[in-house]
């Protein structure tokens, strides 16, 4: 007796090649959307902590207490 998934014709080995690399593209756009995300999130904060730096330092500079 033939099982159920058997019974189905075989797809052709490039529509199997195209899905497989399409699933593979959406996966790897997801990923790459969250790292960017996350660069774009470090770097505001490094942006953030440079300019309290700075603003630090020019009290400094001017004789003011931080």
């Amino acid at each position: 007796m033939r099982e159920a998934h058997d019974e189905r014709p075989e797809r052709p080995a490039e529509e199997r090649a195209e899905e497989i690399v399409d699933r593979a593209g959406q996966t790897l756009a997801h990923w790459a959307g969250l790292a960017a995300l996350r660069l774009l999130k470090a770097a505001a904060l490094a942006r953030e902590a440079a300019e309290d730096v700075w603003a630090e330092a020019q009290s400094i500079r001017r004789g003011e207490r931080p």
